[in-house]
């Protein structure tokens, strides 16, 4: 997988990110913290992993979409 050049968090930190909100009840707070990323952030990989699982963790185009 191709990841972004300034990317907080690379493929697996967004997956364990994700898990442990998703999975181990972890709070998004407390998941922000450890992964050194923000609350904005965690809340957006763990949305994504609850909707469309591992595949949603991959890095989107920016580009319009029309």
């Amino acid at each position: 997988m191709k990841l972004h050049g300034n990317a907080a968090l690379s493929w697996q930190g967004r997956r364990r990110l994700a898990q442990q909100v998703v999975e181990q009840g972890w709070s998004l707070r407390a998941a922000a913290a450890a992964a050194g990323v923000s609350v904005r952030c965690a809340r957006k990989w763990s949305e994504r992993y609850r909707l469309e699982g591992e595949l949603g963790l991959h890095d989107r185009s920016s580009a319009p979409r029309h």
